[in-house]
């Protein structure tokens, strides 16, 4: 029995000897078991375990691919590393009880420390070996943001943005660091490739598209001489564009040509007239200065304007010169006819012959010029000056009325030199293309016809 007690005894000295050493040994070392982020640690001194994870760090290397194609590979020891490891290890050291040193054979510590958070990398050498690799973006594409997009065929549509595969360099410096701190052996480049900025479902481009549908149906309807004209959808798309602010924008050079293409179909300017004649019945009548075409300009800026206003509108168009009414016709049923072959002037009133009389128009060589003209001026007790190509000599010819109707000189006036009026007389002593009027008729002429009053000369 005593022999037994020695024996237990010397085994509990021994257990007690090997637990002490165990824990002067572990004073100074990590336990077994332990792992410092995936790397094993166990039995090695706090400058041994910061050389392991150093070396087991400059072993790491991950292979880069591209949509599955490898493109090379990269080792940390490339990137001319810094190592901050030494203050994370030591916290993983301090919490380790070397009381507790036995546990660990039978179980194990893992600590899952961040160890590229300890890791400094030279960028320069990251970039450059990404250089090496072929992975700058000198001939890479880049991605397309959607885009609003205008053709005549099609009017304006977004383009869908489209991937390119160009890389963002920040992003693939992270990727590859992660993936060396998470252990990977590949990582796929094309998870770093930039993205577009803009795709369509983006509100911007809603925005966009919203406001040039709102512009498109908006309704202007224009009024020309008792026509109506709705400007088209399609020419108001057109017209549409987006300024450095992305401001919406109508083009007003653009709606201009618009208008011009308006006064093409209506405009009366240098225009041939049919016209119904007392003695002739319908004659043509040439162009003279009685016309009225659509103020380009002007009306270019009032649709602009009612364009951003973005109210439907109903309204007569801005027209300059003469002889514009909504009735369709610039001569109307108000007007002074002229007709040369029967040496005779008509004037009407509301339709309704209310004046007659013979006349003398402009001789051989100066011929009264035909065409539509409108009574500018009505003067009395007027001086009538200019040059006789006939004589070759200026002349200065008082006159009791004078209303002029073109801009060449030609008008309307008593003549006392004529002896006779009518019939052949302008044959051998015509006019210089004015129409000379008896001078008792005159009078009345002057009391019936006001200033704006269509002349027809044919």
């Amino acid at each position: 029995m005593k022999k037994t007690l020695i024996t237990v005894g010397s085994l509990l000295l021994v257990i007690l000897v090997a637990y002490g050493a165990g824990i002067g040994y572990y004073a100074e070392k990590f336990q077994a078991n332990t792992e410092f982020a995936t790397v094993d640690v166990s039995n090695l001194t706090l400058p041994e375990a910061q050389a392991k994870v150093e070396e087991v760090l400059l072993n790491k290397e991950i292979t880069l691919t591209e949509n599955g194609q490898e493109v090379g590979s990269i080792g940390l020891a490339e990137l001319n590393p810094t190592f901050n490891t030494e203050e994370a290890l030591t916290v993983t050291y301090n919490s380790q009880d070397p009381n507790q040193w036995l546990g660990n054979f039978f179980q194990s510590d893992e600590f899952n420390a961040d160890l590229m958070s300890n890791v400094e990398i030279d960028q320069e050498n990251l970039n450059q070996k990404l250089s090496e690799l072929g992975l700058s973006n000198d001939q890479r594409q880049a991605p397309e943001n959607a885009q609003i997009n205008y053709s005549q065929a099609e009017g304006y549509t977004v383009s869908e943005a489209k991937d390119g595969n160009q890389l963002d360099i920040e992003a693939l410096r992270q990727l590859i660091l992660d993936g060396i701190q998470a252990g990977e052996e590949k990582i796929e480049i094309n998870q770093a490739f930039l993205k577009p900025e803009v795709t369509s479902d983006d509100e911007v481009i809603g925005q966009y598209m919203e406001q040039i549908e709102q512009a498109k149906d908006t309704q202007i309807t224009l009024q020309i001489q008792g026509e109506e004209v709705v400007i088209p959808a399609e020419k108001i798309e057109s017209w549409i564009y987006f300024d450095a602010n992305n401001q919406m924008v109508f083009d007003e050079a653009m709606i201009q040509e618009y208008v011009g293409e308006l006064n093409e179909q209506y405009s009366t300017f240098l225009r041939p007239r049919t016209f119904q004649s007392t003695l002739q019945g319908e004659v043509t009548v040439e162009p003279g200065t009685l016309g009225w075409s659509i103020d380009r300009e002007a009306e270019a800026a009032q649709i602009a304007e009612d364009l951003y206003s973005g109210q439907d509108v109903k309204r007569e168009t801005a027209v300059v010169g003469t002889g514009y009414n909504s009735e369709g016709s610039d001569i109307g049923n108000t007007y002074v006819e002229i007709d040369i072959a029967n040496q005779t002037m008509f004037i009407y009133k509301d339709g309704e012959q209310v004046f007659q009389t013979p006349v003398v128009t402009g001789q051989v060589g100066t011929d009264t010029i035909p065409g539509a003209y409108a009574i500018w001026d009505k003067q009395e007790n007027a001086e009538l000056r200019g040059y006789n190509p006939r004589t070759e000599r200026d002349y200065v010819q008082p006159v009791d009325y004078w209303m002029p109707f073109d801009d060449t000189g030609q008008g309307i006036h008593d003549a006392n030199w004529q002896s006779s009026f009518g019939g052949t007389t302008y044959q051998i002593s015509g006019s210089l293309g004015c129409i000379n009027t008896p001078p008792e008729a005159m009078a009345t002429v002057f009391e019936l016809v006001e200033v704006g009053t269509p002349v027809v000369v044919f």
